[in-house]
């Protein structure tokens, strides 16, 4: 979208829906990532304003709709200041990305690992809580592609991934934790460090696998 257009047609919608002027800062935003993301689409999401400059008030500043992505068969919302995030069954903005870069990082790191065999575990922590390491005997941390809803570990044989699923239907948050390894044999480490060494409590059982599209075996390699 040009930046003529944007600046022609930008709007922001407060608290209680009345139509104002959009903020210089918003509209600054918006020219942004859209010079720097708009286009880009992998993996059934898509980025871009998409014909859409409006701001819209939420509990953490103002945001707009500027990621469709098709996990979550969802729009994501991009704060001024880079975080992105999520409205979902009337729930306030739960912050899923720290910045889109960030964002985006995660969803290669996914892309490197996911063909290797996995496993999968669910993980129930307080609400707006994010799951601890007790210890450090993880891969390293992938910092780069870690975020408010995304925690990845990673060093190149192995991987381990908590995931944000369910903040919306229950009175807890709910994680999927996937342990990824080259060569099978290494996931049953993997699963031992999860169920010792992360605060929360894990459950091992099937788990629906987004990566193949089914319920994980119990207590083996999901592929």
């Amino acid at each position: 979208m040009p930046v003529d257009w944007i600046n022609r047609n930008a709007g922001a919608v407060d608290r209680v829906g009345v139509e104002i002027q959009a903020p210089d800062e918003a509209v600054e935003a918006m020219i942004a990532f859209e010079q720097r993301y708009g286009g880009l689409g992998v993996n059934g999401m898509e980025y871009g304003l998409d014909g859409e400059a409006t701001v819209y008030c939420t509990a953490e500043g103002w945001a707009f709709p500027g990621i469709w992505d098709g996990d979550w068969t969802w729009g994501v919302e991009v704060l001024l200041d880079g975080r992105a995030g999520i409205t979902l069954a009337d729930k306030p903005l739960r912050i899923l990305n720290r910045s889109i870069d960030q964002r985006l990082e995660a969803h290669a790191l996914l892309a490197a690992v996911r063909h290797w065999p996995h496993l999968l575990l669910e993980l129930a922590s307080p609400q707006g809580i994010v799951p601890v390491l007790a210890g450090a005997d993880f891969p390293s941390p992938a910092n780069e592609a870690s975020g408010p809803a995304d925690l990845w570990w990673f060093d190149g044989v192995s991987a381990v991934h908590l995931r944000l699923n369910n903040w919306w239907t229950r009175d807890h948050d709910v994680w999927i934790a996937r342990c990824f390894s080259k060569e099978a044999i290494g996931l049953s480490q993997l699963k031992e460090l999860l169920l010792t060494q992360v605060i929360g409590s894990l459950v091992p059982g099937e788990v629906w696998c987004s990566l193949c599209c089914r319920f994980s075996a119990v207590d083996r390699p999901c592929s």
